[in-house]
C-alpha cells in the first residue's frame, strides 16, 4: 500500500524544480529519496528556534524590568513556537535527507518544550523541591538537587552545541558562529545555575544572576547571527535580491566534497552494522 502511494506521487525529473535557498544553507533536496516537489523547512526552523530564543536572551539580560523568572511567561512560546515549529521542520529536513539539521532542529526542539514543561506553573517542577528548615520555607528553585540537576543538564547542552559546532565548519560562518556562542551561553547557565545550588543565599543569586547576564549576552550574538540567517533564507525562499553574505565554508574548510564523503560514512556505518 504504501509503495502504492509511493509511486503515484512520484513525478519525473523533468518536473522536478529546486528548493529555493541560500547556496551554502546546509539544507538540499535529494531527488532520489524525494522524488516530488517539496518546500524548504529550514527557514521554519529557524524560526521557531529565534521567537523563543529571543525572548529568552532578554529575560536573562534583564531588558526593560525583566528578569530570569520571567520564563514562567513564556511557556506559551515555548510550547507553540519553539517545540512544534522545530521538530516539524527537523522531521522534514529528515526526508529531504538533510541529517545536520534534522538532527538540530528535533534536538533544540525537544529543548524548548523541556523549558515549557519545566517552568510551567500547572507543573510546579520548582516547587517539588521546597523544603523546610529550622521552621522557614525554602523555595525549591534555591535547592541544591534543583540547581545541580538544571547545571548538569546545562553542561549536557553545552556539549551537544560542541558537536554541532564541529558539524558546522563546513556550513558558513554564521552556523559556526551560533553554535559557538550556545556552548558558553549553555556553560555560564551551569556556572549560575552550580552556584545557587552551593549558596542558596542573597549573594549567592546575585552572583548567579551575574553568571546568567554573561550567558545572556553570548545569547545576543547568537540571536544577532540566528536573525541574519533567517533574513537570507527568507529572501532566497521567494527569490527577493539579498546583498547580504553567507559566508560559505564548503569550499574553504576540509575542502572536499560533502555528497562523497556522507556517502563513505553511510557505507561504512552499513559495513559495521554487518
Amino acid at each position: 500500500m504504501l509503495r502504492w502511494i509511493w509511486e503515484s506521487i512520484t513525478v519525473d525529473a523533468d518536473h522536478l524544480h529546486p528548493i529555493p535557498n541560500a547556496p551554502s544553507l546546509p539544507c538540499s533536496q535529494n531527488p532520489q529519496l524525494t522524488p516530488f516537489l517539496t518546500g524548504n523547512p529550514t527557514l521554519l526552523g529557524l524560526l521557531g528556534f529565534l521567537i523563543p530564543f529571543s525572548c529568552t536572551v532578554f529575560s536573562l539580560l534583564q531588558f526593560q524590568g525583566s528578569s530570569p523568572n520571567s520564563l514562567t511567561s513564556l511557556c506559551g512560546t515555548f510550547y507553540m513556537f519553539g517545540g512544534p515549529a522545530m521538530i516539524l521542520a527537523g522531521i522534514c529536513e529528515f526526508i529531504l535527507g538533510n541529517s545536520f539539521p534534522f538532527a538540530v532542529f528535533v534536538i533544540f526542539g525537544s529543548h524548548w518544550l523541556y523549558l515549557g514543561l519545566l517552568n510551567d506553573p500547572m507543573h510546579n517542577v520548582a516547587g517539588s523541591y521546597a523544603t523546610t528548615v529550622a521552621g522557614v520555607t525554602v523555595p525549591g528553585a534555591l535547592s541544591q538537587e534543583y540547581n545541580s540537576g538544571q547545571g548538569n543538564y546545562s553542561v549536557v547542552m553545552a556539549l551537544i552545541c560542541f558537536i554541532f559546532l564541529l558539524g558546522s565548519l563546513r556550513t558558513n560562518v554564521p552556523f559556526v558562529i551560533v553554535f559557538f556562542t550556545l556552548v558558553f551561553v549553555f556553560s555560564f547557565l551551569a556556572a549560575g545555575y552550580y552556584h545557587l545550588g552551593w549558596y542558596p543565599t542573597t549573594e549567592g543569586l546575585d552572583r548567579a544572576t551575574y553568571f546568567f547576564k554573561i550567558a545572556g549576552g553570548f545569547g545576543f550574538v547568537t540571536i544577532i547571527m540566528g536573525w541574519y540567517l533567517a533574513i537570507i533564507t527568507s529572501c532566497a525562499s521567494t527569490g527577493v535580491p539579498c546583498p547580504l553574505p553567507v559566508f560559505d565554508l564548503s569550499t574553504k574548510v576540509f575542502a572536499r566534497d560533502r555528497e562523497g564523503a556522507k556517502s563513505e560514512h553511510a557505507g561504512a556505518v552499513q559495513r559495521d552494522a554487518l
